[in-house]
């Protein structure tokens, strides 16, 4: 191989560190996110989830547990960020596969 054959420049790229940078960001990103609100609506319920309002009514919405996190203030349903995010954690794991 002649000299002008050879390379001006080589990059080597390790994968592994790109893919652990990317999800550092995306961790970040989604801990920004979930503290940008302090409450949920029932729009916002809906959102994360990807349910309707109907099927969160005949799925959780009852639970006793999900009962004590949320709060209705005048005619709009409030549900604390940090509480509900855990408690849907939770329920998720419940349900059975299918």
């Amino acid at each position: 191989m002649s000299i002008e054959e050879k390379p001006f420049l080589q990059i080597k790229i390790d994968d592994r560190i790109i893919e652990n940078h990317v999800k550092d960001q995306i961790q970040k990103k989604l801990e920004a996110i979930g503290t940008e609100k302090v409450f949920y609506t029932f729009n916002d319920l809906q959102q994360i989830t990807g349910m309707s309002k109907g099927f969160i009514d005949k799925t959780f919405f009852h639970d006793s547990r999900f009962e004590k996190i949320r709060r209705k203030i005048g005619r709009k349903w409030l549900f604390p960020v940090k509480e509900t995010q855990s408690f849907l954690l939770e329920w998720i794991k419940e349900q059975p596969h299918h």
